[in-house]
């Protein structure tokens, strides 16, 4: 693993522990989940099944269908 992949995977890493954290206080607001959100696919963009940690929590009404407009609306990188 490179240092670049390496810090890439400590940041969604610190993510992933900030997102639990909210979501096992109860303090996880949609506010909180869209910043998280988007630092994430500014970390590692809206093609990385990474992304895929954000399903577990969105669960509230209009997140799902909010997630998923974002990852379509971010530029691809897979070429066709």
């Amino acid at each position: 693993m490179t240092s670049q992949e390496q810090r890439r995977d400590e940041q969604l890493n610190a993510i992933g522990r900030e997102l639990d954290d909210l979501y096992l206080s109860g303090k996880l607001d949609f506010d909180g989940f869209k910043a998280l959100f988007h630092r994430g696919l500014a970390i590692c963009g809206p093609d990385s099944d990474d992304m895929e940690m954000f399903c577990h929590f969105a669960r509230g009404e209009g997140w799902w269908d909010w997630m998923m407009q974002e990852l379509r609306k971010a530029p691809s990188r897979r070429v066709a």
